[in-house]
């Protein structure tokens, strides 16, 4: 049996968990399980042919869970709010899955957990917004973390910089220039920018080199802190398409069913509030000292486009 720490990895073949297993294996300081619902994927056949473990879980599935951390010394976890299962279905049930893991971490004797956690948007907002799921349901398992005493780092990982093509698809004008609608923010709203496939792993492996200096820390992942007017321009200046910002509001999100949800709305109305709150995650130069070679949403663009 290998010395080497076991870490098993939930959400390992989703752009955190890739990027923390990718990190991991490539220190070749640890043993890497991957748990994921189709072992016979593409991303867990590239896993398994770079070292990884991959075994088949169910997140609503205790002994499946169980086998799967059987062993481990580490955990790093994070749910996926966007499964159809969950948003779509039962928005309630990713807070199960975070306590059901919590749970089964505490039972079978894993040394650390990370937990991928974002802010407590209701209590950050004193109660105005109450919809922001995605963000309060991994607070809430947080702070059920916190209560089970198991050793734990929380990674906050800030604004996907893939957010601009996924959940805020750019508008192209008549005149061939483009913006980008976004609910109730405007060119001056600031927001933490990350590229987690890249820049997660990095920073759990950073961590892992001192955890106990860790322990409880709220950390966050960003390379940067820029206005969405900043993001625009440098979208423009490397896309070479004029880009700007649309702030909808009440009656013009009625022309983007896709954003016209209470998650959404409340979600860009959070960002105004600042997208980690008050949280000791808001001071992103930890980013920056954890892992120096962070990615700049610059540098995302000149990959993403081209150099300039």
């Amino acid at each position: 049996m290998s010395s080497k720490p076991l870490v098993a990895i939930v959400g390992s073949t989703g752009n955190q968990g890739l990027s923390v297993a990718k990190s991991l294996l490539a220190t070749g300081k640890y043993r890497v399980r991957g748990l994921t619902r189709n072992v016979d994927s593409a991303t867990s056949k590239s896993l398994i042919a770079q070292g990884a473990e991959m075994v088949k879980a169910n997140l609503n599935n205790h002994d499946e869970i169980k086998r799967a951390f059987q062993g481990a010394n580490i955990v790093f976890a994070v749910t996926n709010f966007w499964d159809p299962e969950i948003v779509g279905g039962d928005p309630t049930l990713e807070v199960r899955q975070g306590k059901l893991i919590a749970d089964v971490a505490k039972e079978t004797g894993v040394e650390w957990l990370f937990w991928s956690s974002l802010a407590d948007t209701n209590a950050g907002s004193n109660g105005t917004l109450k919809h922001v799921l995605h963000f309060d349901g991994k607070n809430q398992v947080e702070q059920y973390i916190r209560k089970l005493g198991i050793p734990a780092t929380f990674i906050y990982v800030g604004f996907y910089m893939t957010n601009f093509d996924s959940f805020f698809p750019k508008v192209t004008n008549p005149d061939g220039s483009q913006e980008i609608p976004i609910p109730f923010v405007t060119e001056n709203t600031p927001i933490p920018l990350v590229d987690p496939s890249k820049d997660v792993g990095p920073i759990v492996a950073a961590i892992l080199e001192d955890r106990e200096q860790w322990r409880g820390k709220a950390v966050p992942v960003a390379g940067e802190r820029i206005t969405f007017g900043e993001a625009a321009k440098i979208i423009s200046e490397y896309s070479d398409v004029r880009t700007t910002i649309r702030t909808l509001d009440a009656e013009t999100i009625k022309d983007f069913p896709g954003l016209n949800n209470e998650e959404m709305i409340e979600m860009c109305k959070w960002f105004n509030y600042g997208y980690f709150g008050q949280t000791e995650a808001r001071d992103i130069s930890v980013a920056k000292k954890l892992h120096p070679g962070i990615t700049t949403f610059r540098q995302f663009c000149a990959e993403k486009y081209g150099m300039k």
